[in-house]
């Protein structure tokens, strides 16, 4: 077809395509865990992070979402007890997001998941490979980011 040359160039259509093949892949295998990539991401964030500084102000910012949607997905993971709330020690106004048990061993597995599908890429294509094109996948969207703004 004559939109293929414009396909192969295209960067939207490739991380398009991408998408689809990866992205949607990897949430059939999270839904079977009750998560989906966003929430597993948060979940596995809250594990590796300093219980005391964990506020869903530093997890919008961290995962590039709004706070409503971070908001949402704590509310998902409390839900389903992986997760609590707690009022911050240092400052009344904002609540804290403390990992349970339960969740902890949810991370761990999820953890084991996003490793492998990470040493898949890099046994594949090397880590420097990987490293660069998540670079230029950040350069193509603050370049449009930017270009929108004007």
């Amino acid at each position: 077809m004559k939109i293929t040359k414009y396909l192969n160039a295209s960067p939207v259509f490739a991380i398009n395509s991408a998408y689809e093949a990866i992205v949607s892949d990897i949430n059939r295998f999270l839904k079977s865990e009750d998560t989906n990539l966003l929430q597993g991401l948060v979940l596995t964030a809250l594990l590796f992070e300093d219980k005391d500084n964990i506020t869903p102000s530093q997890l919008a910012t961290v995962f590039q979402t709004s706070r409503g949607n971070i908001s949402h997905i704590v509310s998902h993971l409390e839900y389903k007890g992986w997760v609590k709330r707690e009022v911050s020690p240092k400052d009344a106004r904002q609540f804290q997001i403390i990992l349970k048990p339960e969740g902890r061993k949810k991370a761990l597995k999820l953890i084991k998941y996003y490793d492998k599908i990470q040493d898949l890429f890099e046994s594949e294509l090397g880590v420097n490979v990987c490293k660069n094109t998540a670079e230029n996948i950040t350069v193509l969207k603050e370049t449009y980011l930017k270009s929108i703004a004007k």
